[in-house]
């Protein structure tokens, strides 16, 4: 049975609409477009679906596109996140109120039962507090609108849709202002709490509202981070990349749980080691067999491994860009999960791994 069993993942925070996957950071493009190699790469290693996260209206309604683009791969969600409610709702550098607030947030609750209609909008969000970034948004304007975008997805209760939230260092506004919601009943599809990096007691109070738990590099990295995640109950766990953010590196305590390719997580897929030996000089990544690359040198080593691309697997010459996470990782984020829960032998692993994937397929309504 092992022989043929194969990981399945489900990413379920993915930001695509991001400006490096279109090869342009901090306002400077550095490389072509290559989000198509990007997601590409991911279903190399059986990323099979995912969830397309949204912060902005314009997103929302994008995202419905880009889903229908990748049937059956990629879901989107809807929202405006925390950090993004001043920008969306309220005049430049003022505490009023665009005059516009009803006609946006109409607009928001049409692309909601739009998209759930087509099957691309899959989850309410990604709406929350985060009061670690108070100079994008205060307090109160992000308390205004986590309110507000909730009462949207309470009058849409119909639709089914789990709640996609974020917190930071929020923990009691996030609870005083979800709880009346909940306890009326008004989200039965329940949700899930993404990118979590609380503590012990804020994951308690989380999980006593009956939401999910969803972990990524930002999750893993101390080792004070590390005691709180192995506490995530099991049946309540989802995992994720939050990519292009929230990357693995060296510097986190997580890192040294990770062994190299091929394992479990990640299954030898023939010759995609070739382009190693054939390029030797060539950097590439110390777990996956990809050359690497910093942003402003990704074509240009792709160029020079094209030589190469009619006796390798063609996506293998395609540059990982150094400091920018992508699906592909999500294996990482599971190995790691799987070592903090003390699962070790392969039919444990293979338990984990599928219950995640159908957990996160359940929750999302998908199949």
């Amino acid at each position: 049975m092992m022989s043929r069993w194969a990981p399945r993942y489900f990413d379920i925070g993915v930001n695509f609409s991001d400006a490096m996957f279109q090869g342009v950071y901090h306002g400077s493009r550095k490389h072509k477009p290559d989000l198509e190699a990007v997601i590409a790469r991911a279903r190399m290693f059986r990323v099979d679906k995912m969830l397309v996260t949204s912060s902005t209206i314009s997103e929302s309604e994008d995202h419905i596109q880009l889903a229908q683009n990748h049937p059956g791969v990629f879901y989107s969600t809807v929202g405006v996140h925390p950090c993004t409610v001043a920008d969306e709702f309220y005049c430049k550098g003022s505490k009023e109120l665009l005059p516009d607030v009803d006609e946006k947030l109409n607009k928001l609750r049409e692309i909601t039962v739009n998209g759930a209609k087509t099957g691309a909008i899959k989850a309410f969000g990604e709406i929350g507090l985060d009061y670690d970034r108070l100079h994008y948004s205060t307090k109160d304007q992000q308390r205004t609108f986590f309110s507000k975008q909730l009462e949207i997805a309470a009058s849409l209760k119909h639709l089914k849709l789990p709640l996609f939230l974020h917190m930071r260092n929020a923990v009691d506004d996030f609870v005083s202002i979800l709880k009346p919601f909940i306890d009326r009943g008004d989200f039965p599809a329940s949700g899930v709490v993404h990118s979590f990096t609380g503590t012990e007691q804020e994951l308690h109070q989380l999980l006593q509202l009956g939401f999910k738990i969803s972990v990524n590099g930002c999750s893993l990295k101390t080792s004070e981070n590390l005691e709180v995640a192995a506490k995530i109950p099991r049946s309540q766990l989802l995992i994720e990349t939050d990519a292009p953010w929230c990357e693995i590196r060296k510097s986190h305590a997580s890192h040294k749980l990770l062994t190299g390719y091929p394992n479990l997580f990640y299954p030898e897929i023939p010759g995609m080691n070739d382009l190693k030996e054939l390029a030797k000089g060539k950097k590439f990544d110390e777990r996956l067999p990809f050359p690497t690359a910093k942003s402003d040198a990704v074509d240009r080593i792709e160029e020079s491994l094209s030589q190469f691309k009619d006796s390798v697997e063609p996506m293998a010459i395609h540059p990982i860009v150094k400091s920018r996470n992508e699906p592909v990782f999500v294996g990482q984020v599971a190995q790691i999960m799987c070592s903090l829960y003390g699962l070790e032998e392969p039919e444990q692993i293979q338990v984990f791994l599928d219950e995640v994937y159908d957990r996160s397929c359940e929750l999302f309504g998908v199949d």
